[in-house]
């Protein structure tokens, strides 16, 4: 049995790897797990390239030595890329009339591409019969119809694993199996610290050493309502490290 892996990169970030400092990923090995043990034919690794941002103007260097380091240790995969844009949206206010100065304009950052990447992929290679089973790594239901056409009117296996904390009861009903990913895949599924290919070397980061942050929530803006005589306002809450995490990274760096 031929079996293909499918990876959305944004479900996987944050259902599996952004909480659990499973950043340095070995999709090899990850992808064998989900195939109980049994060898995989390739990768699709379905992701975006980020862009740094005031806070941490460092997150593309560590994206690009990852998917480096990836080209090295684990041949099979492939990376298939889609894109980042950022527009405004006005949000109205809850309860507040539907005047547009009651409400605030915020900048929206969307990725774009990687679903339909994956979905093109997927039902392409079941076409040329390029595997017996697909793993699809993802609870977007965006997949359903990809997933429905590949397993119901193709006849192939697809097993869908979802790195989310929800349920898809959508996925679930078109998917030929259907089950959760657990963290302790993710997390005993890691690079070696160091990887090289004889001239480069690429280092896991400092920063995905560390523990999963302890948070609390934070006050970051509040916006009050243009409108005369109109009480609402939205509030912007941020989840950041505790003080005792911040002392137990400042020692680690």
């Amino acid at each position: 049995m031929i079996t293909r892996v499918y990876i959305d990169g944004f479900n996987l970030y944050h259902g599996l790897i952004q909480g659990n400092r499973a950043h340095w990923l070995d999709l090899s090995s990850f992808a064998v797990r989900l195939n109980r043990g049994l060898p995989v034919d390739k990768v699709l690794y379905s992701t975006a390239l980020v862009s740094g941002t005031p806070k941490d103007r460092s997150k593309p260097d560590r994206q690009d030595g990852c998917l480096r380091a990836l080209a090295i240790a684990c041949p099979n995969v492939e990376v298939v890329l889609g894109i980042f844009t950022t527009h405004r949206k006005l949000y109205p206010l809850a309860k507040c009339s539907n005047d547009p100065t009651c409400g605030i304009s915020v900048a929206v950052r969307t990725e774009k591409g990687s679903d339909v990447n994956l979905a093109t992929r997927l039902v392409h290679d079941a076409h040329l019969g390029k595997f017996t089973r697909a793993i699809v790594v993802s609870g977007d239901s965006d997949l359903v119809e990809p997933i429905r056409i590949v397993a119901g009117e193709l006849g192939k296996t697809v097993w869908v694993r979802n790195p989310r904390d929800h349920s898809s009861k959508k996925l679930e009903a078109v998917a030929t199996h259907y089950d959760r990913i657990r963290p302790a895949v993710a997390i005993g599924c890691q690079l070696a610290e160091v990887v090289s290919d004889g001239v480069k070397i690429y280092s896991k980061p400092a920063r995905w050493k560390l523990p999963p942050a302890h948070s609390a929530k934070r006050e970051i803006n509040r916006w009050e309502c243009a409108q005369a005589d109109c009480k609402k306002c939205v509030t912007t809450l941020r989840y950041e490290p505790t003080p005792d995490h911040l002392d137990e990274r400042a020692e680690q760096e």
